[in-house]
């Protein structure tokens, strides 16, 4: 079975608990609409503890799932070992069914420039190509080329940052969708650095704009991606929470 995981990062900074709006809707709801309306992800999956994410995750059909714990004035769980603990929960959970995860389409809860074609595309690509680590959404930042990238030195001047000779565009991984092999999901470990999820062989998804919202500033950015996408302002008021649902079936032959 295919299944999506919308990750609650819950560290934006602005937004304590990702309590964002854009558009009239929780951020996190556009990730969650982008995974329901595609053709392979049967199954929504939600690790959150934030009352705003909990209630557009319960309402578009996702299964609540818990994060990793955090210690007590410690460091909260890095981006791999939410992750990690959201699969392994997926795992356990579709084997009560007898069933088996084949692919993730992972999702942040702070990033809404996601759409169901992408995801779509990333899913039939892996299908159809078993070699495929992972497919992820890009975005071309030419403007933070790594060559143009400075660091401060010892003197307190600034200094190359390194020594980039490449050329090309740079396509930064934006957060929105990536699409995993659970092969390569076994091998994370929760101390890993961002983006181990994705494995080596990445097929590109390419789009404009991506990104998390974690300022305040950037709330029109991504209400201007959305609404180039054709998304309307929500009306008003939101429907009230319903029950979480009976999972689906997998319906794939």
């Amino acid at each position: 079975m295919i299944c999506a995981l919308l990750v609650d990062p819950d560290d934006s900074i602005d937004f304590p608990g990702n309590e964002a709006e854009v558009l009239g809707r929780p951020l996190a709801a556009y990730p969650l609409l982008a995974a329901k309306g595609s053709e392979h992800a049967r199954r929504l999956y939600a690790q959150t503890t934030s009352s705003p994410v909990r209630r557009i995750a319960v309402q578009l059909g996702a299964i609540i799932l818990d994060p990793p714990p955090s210690a007590k004035d410690g460091p909260h769980p890095t981006d791999a070992a939410r992750v990690l603990s959201g699969y392994r929960q997926i795992v356990d959970d579709l084997k009560t069914e007898k069933g088996e995860l084949e692919l993730l389409v992972l999702l942040f809860a702070n990033t809404g420039a996601v759409n169901t074609t992408l995801i779509d595309a990333g899913v039939q690509a892996l299908l159809d190509d078993p070699s495929l680590d992972s497919a992820a959404t890009v975005s071309p930042y030419d403007r933070w080329n790594p060559r143009r990238a400075f660091r401060e030195a010892a003197d307190g001047r600034l200094a190359p940052y390194g020594r980039v000779t490449e050329t090309g565009t740079p396509w930064f991984p934006d957060w929105g969708a990536s699409i995993l092999r659970p092969r390569v999901l076994d091998a994370l470990k929760a101390d890993a650095a961002d983006l181990s999820w994705l494995g080596e062989k990445i097929l590109p998804l390419k789009q404009a704009g991506g990104g998390p919202v974690d300022y305040s500033w950037q709330v029109p950015k991504m209400e201007y991606w959305l609404k180039k996408q054709g998304v309307r302002d929500s009306p008003r008021p939101e429907p009230k929470p319903k029950a979480a649902p009976t999972p689906k079936p997998d319906r794939r032959p």
